[in-house]
């Protein structure tokens, strides 16, 4: 379960908002560090997977790479 905290955390990124980190919950991302590093297209994946359908379109990687760019540029 992502903490409250974090769900901060992660809405400061751009396009980001609470749907997008209930499908982040969903495949077992807790916290941003989760994402430093990781592919946006391989993210929507799994979200997709987990969905049973297609449903993250160009956008919604638009977000996730947002989110992911947040992510290591807090790593330092």
């Amino acid at each position: 379960m992502i903490s409250e905290e974090e769900r901060k955390s992660m809405l400061r990124a751009h396009s980001i908002g609470p749907t997008m980190i209930r499908y982040l919950e969903e495949i077992g991302i807790e916290r941003l560090a989760d994402l430093r590093g990781a592919d946006a297209e391989e993210i929507a994946m799994r979200i997709d997977i987990a969905l049973g359908r297609r449903h993250i379109n160009s956008l919604g990687v638009a977000a996730l790479r947002n989110l992911i760019d947040l992510a290591d540029s807090e790593a330092g």
